[in-house]
């Protein structure tokens, strides 16, 4: 599979997030297939969960399919051959990076079926949740507008990222062993991985509250600072897992985001009510990628 190979680290991936591509692109060997993989197809589910020129019934449709399909490890040729007519045409975004990424999604399920076992699974597992949160995000907001409660607000966070902590651990001692962390501290790195997970989601919904409030959806029913404080400790958590990795290429690679995570709070505590929305610019990025070499070392 070198062609995809080349893809997840390459140009694809680049293309529909640079800072993940950063973050994989410093991954010990082992990992990079199975991570890339898991984040290709994620972003895939994520892409048709986004897609607002496609009705909410043809969306939940394709993303139980998406599901079905990553959780067949055998496959299913007619109900996939017709997945992929529907992620090419209706469902299919306008931005060409995305549209390829949907194109390409068979693709991604071959290299899911081509993972060891012991790496396949965690990723099946992972993406089980995240479905399952998009699924809810969909139904959930065509009939409020806001979350009921705070309770709402940690389960969509733990199933659309939280879960991703829990993952990463989980691959990570499938394909490393103890070079990836204390095997004894699994349980406890799980855990730490979640709040990680959760802290980074909740900064993208603290920067994005008026643009969700524009689309009819708030993630949050009460007072924003509150979580505020809580991304920041748990994104905080998340610096103190990277610390506990065996290896400095993972060290780097699971810090960066959490330093670019508190730069993105920092810049939405200095930001006026009303301005524009938070983006880190590429000095910022550059910046946290040296803090995190250096904290790594």
């Amino acid at each position: 599979m070198p062609a995809m190979q080349g893809e997840l680290t390459g140009e694809l991936l680049r293309a529909v997030s640079r800072s993940f591509y950063l973050t994989i692109s410093w991954l010990p060997r082992e990992m990079r297939q199975g991570v890339g993989v898991a984040y290709l197809l994620a972003r895939a589910t994520d892409t048709v969960s986004d897609a607002s020129g496609a009705p909410v019934a043809q969306r939940v449709q394709a993303l139980r399919q998406m599901a079905a399909a990553v959780e067949n490890p055998a496959g299913d040729a007619a109900a996939e051959a017709e997945l992929a007519a529907a992620l090419r045409g209706r469902l299919a975004p306008e931005h060409p990076r995305e549209a390829e990424l949907l194109a390409r999604f068979h693709e991604a399920l071959a290299a899911l079926r081509a993972l060891p076992p012991e790496q396949a699974e965690p990723v099946r597992a992972v993406l089980a949740v995240i479905t399952q949160g998009q699924l809810w995000d969909l139904s959930f907001f065509e009939e409020h507008n806001c979350v009921l409660s705070d309770e709402q607000t940690r389960e969509y966070t733990y199933r659309v990222a939280g879960c991703v902590g829990r993952f990463w651990t989980r691959l990570g001692l499938a394909a490393m062993g103890a070079r990836f962390c204390d095997p004894a501290q699994a349980e406890a790195m799980e855990e730490a991985g979640v709040r990680y997970g959760c802290g980074l989601q909740l900064v993208n919904i603290l920067r994005d509250v008026a643009e969700d409030a524009a689309r009819g959806r708030s993630y949050l029913c009460s007072d924003p600072g509150v979580w505020h404080e809580r991304a920041e400790r748990y994104l905080r958590d998340g610096v103190d897992y990277s610390r506990r990795l065996r290896a400095f290429r993972l060290r780097f690679a699971s810090m960066l985001p959490a330093l670019l995570g508190l730069k993105t709070l920092a810049a939405l505590r200095r930001a006026r009510p009303g301005a524009a929305r938070v983006k880190i610019p590429r000095r910022a990025v550059y910046a946290s990628m040296l803090r995190a070499f250096v904290a790594a070392l």
